[in-house]
């Protein structure tokens, strides 16, 4: 079950341009009187708590409990989540509209006790992106094998075929487990390369290994090409007023001792990406400041969410390179875990829903326990965070019969009216709509179908 939260900006004075957050709650199982008013939020993301003072990271949760809970309504749902029984699940999604409450350390959230939610596996947290923002999309498909697409190149990091060797091996774990996987490697480090290619060599199947390649175009080109349900990236990444993106260095910049990788993908080179790859689930940036945002600059993961991948998980800050090697290395075990679930699931029904979040819990919690489980005081464990589309939760779909040209054709198809339901058909009537979109896809099974709305 889901709760989300509604995090939005209002201007109490109409002479003034100084906006104020509200909180609402929009979405909860809970039945709880004028929960959804909005009332202002008094939490400002300047004046949050020293991460060095002490028990800093405790002291900003209990600051986000405490403003969350000047709303009675808010108040009252929480009170509920955190009744919430050993065994059960009640996620907590807060939905940001504006850069400047992507800035509130919302994952250090405590409950009465001072325990912390986002590292409770009753209470998984996730962040949401405007969901009036970007292209509506039909679900996904679990269709196997999982494809995953893996880039590695952060010049001047130390010891990045660990990165590699924990993926390789969360992957080893999913296909004994009868999950399976296929991966295609891209990397700038010669080392690197040759340690993948002598992996494979050595029996390790369905893992292609490439260099990079020179030009920006060519790599975003070479992921299009492959097709994956999952890219995931290691690499220096950057998001400030001079540019959003990631930084990759090929062969070349490494044997000429380069000190910047030559390879520089831009925020929007990122959101083209996943808005046209065919059955893109999650891109997960394990690089610096992928989700780090700023006054009127929201964060590359908020942004890439918005208008092209489902999901994304990324960090807050600049992350210790031991920190990201842990984080995958948890996070990865614990998803391909629930993907294999699902997959048993769709056995039996048609479409299972799918949260993120769950496997953001054993991730976090791994990198706490690599600073002594000191959570109150390491702040390491609150850098990794979730963005997801809208208010829905993600779900899979059982493939259906068909080739995958099919499949494309009606996606496409399916996608063309729901854009179009979006915006000029919401000037007409739902019957008009109805017949509309009956004639225009007519060819197209009904599981592709978009609502009369435009959402799916």
């Amino acid at each position: 079950m889901r709760t989300v939260l509604s995090v939005e900006p209002h201007m109490p004075d109409p002479n003034s341009d100084v906006e104020q957050l509200t909180v609402r709650v929009i979405r909860s199982p809970f039945n709880v009187d004028k929960a959804d008013r909005s009332r202002p939020l008094a939490l400002d993301p300047a004046k949050q708590a020293d991460w060095a003072s002490p028990d800093g990271v405790r002291s900003r949760g209990r600051a986000v409990r405490e403003s969350l809970q000047s709303h009675p309504g808010v108040g009252e749902v929480l009170k509920q989540i955190f009744t919430t029984p050993i065994g059960t699940t009640q996620s907590l999604f807060v939905m940001l509209s504006r850069s400047e409450a992507e800035q509130i350390s919302w994952e250090t959230l405590c409950d009465g006790n001072d325990k912390f939610v986002a590292l409770d596996a009753r209470w998984p947290i996730g962040r949401i992106t405007d969901p009036m923002s970007g292209v509506a999309r039909p679900p996904a498909e679990l269709k196997l094998p999982v494809r995953m697409m893996v880039l590695i190149s952060a010049l001047g990091i130390q010891g990045q075929v660990k990165e590699w060797q924990v993926l390789r091996d969360g992957i080893a774990a999913a296909r004994a487990a009868g999950l399976p996987v296929v991966v295609k490697v891209m990397v700038g480090e010669p080392s690197l390369l040759a340690a993948i290619a002598a992996d494979v060599a050595a029996g390790l199947a369905n893992v292609e290994v490439a260099a990079l390649e020179k030009a920006p175009t060519r790599v975003i080109q070479d992921i299009r090409d492959w097709q994956p349900n999952v890219v995931h990236v290691f690499s220096h990444g950057r998001s400030d007023a001079t540019g959003q993106g990631i930084e990759l260095a090929n062969g070349v910049d490494y044997a000429n001792g380069a000190t910047t990788g030559s390879i520089r993908i831009s925020v929007d080179q990122l959101e083209s990406l996943g808005a046209s790859l065919t059955n893109p689930w999650l891109l997960v940036l394990n690089c610096c400041s992928g989700g780090q945002a700023a006054t009127n600059l929201q964060s590359i993961a908020y942004r890439v969410v918005s208008n092209g991948f489902p999901a994304a998980v990324a960090m807050l800050e600049p992350v210790d390179a031991g920190d990201a090697h842990e984080f995958a290395r948890a996070f990865y075990r614990s998803l391909f875990a629930s993907l294999a679930k699902t997959a048993q699931a769709l056995q039996q029904a048609a479409r299972v829903p799918f949260e993120w979040s769950e496997a953001m819990v054993d991730a976090r919690t791994a990198i706490s326990e690599q600073h002594d489980s000191d959570a109150n005081n390491s702040r390491e464990w609150t850098l990794p965070v979730l963005y997801v589309r809208g208010i829905e939760p993600f779900t899979f779909d059982r493939p259906p019969p068909g080739s995958e040209a099919d499949t494309a054709v009606f996606k496409a198809k399916a996608r063309t009216v729901a854009e179009w339901l979006q915006a000029v058909g919401q000037q007409k009537d739902e019957s008009v709509r109805q017949t509309i979109m009956a004639s225009a896809l007519d060819d197209v099974p009904k599981a592709f179908w978009p609502k009369v709305d435009g959402s799916f």
